[in-house]
């Protein structure tokens, strides 16, 4: 738990661009998306470790004070960042990868109710606002999900889609 935290915060330090103690003030007090991947990052270390509860109490507590609903079994790399996490949804079979951008209004969840598959995110994607993710698909390194793109088949890495449904862009050199 520790070291993704830790990565977690030096890399909202470095986006914010603020200094160690400004920025532990902010995250603490104001950043829901940050405190929703704390509330994570406890609920995750308790399930990995068979200790009951207290998953389902940070779970609650994050849909509660930060709008923000993510499994405790999702696997969250570290360095992520939940930009205005408000409205965001993670399955429990998530898994995202290092240094991700997620802003509000995602879901990465399941296609079907029957089908407990959710995405695999690789390292360092941003996806956009609004944008929706479905079924055991996968993202590709540093790829860009643009805002309000439903995305319901791969991704390869580096390319950047979009639309409904998403459909890759043309790459630019």
């Amino acid at each position: 738990m520790w070291p993704r935290l830790s990565r977690d915060f030096r890399r909202l330090r470095a986006v914010k661009g603020r200094g160690l103690v400004a920025t532990l003030i902010d995250a603490c007090l104001f950043d829901s998306g940050f405190q929703a991947v704390v509330a994570h990052r406890i609920a995750h270390a308790c399930v990995v470790r068979g200790i009951p509860v207290i998953p389902a109490i940070c779970r609650r507590w994050a849909v509660a004070a930060c709008a923000v609903d993510i499994l405790p079994r999702a696997d969250l790399g570290g360095g992520l960042i939940l930009a205005h996490g408000v409205g965001t949804v993670i399955g429990g079979t998530a898994q995202v990868g290092e240094d991700c951008t997620i802003l509000h209004g995602v879901t990465l969840g399941e296609a079907r109710f029957d089908e407990l598959a959710c995405p695999t995110v690789g390292d360092r994607v941003t996806i956009g606002a609004g944008a929706i993710l479905l079924g055991g698909i996968h993202i590709g390194d540093d790829a860009i999900i643009a805002a309000g793109a439903v995305v319901t088949s791969n991704v390869e890495a580096g390319s950047t889609v979009a639309g409904v449904p998403a459909r890759a862009l043309p790459r630019r050199d």
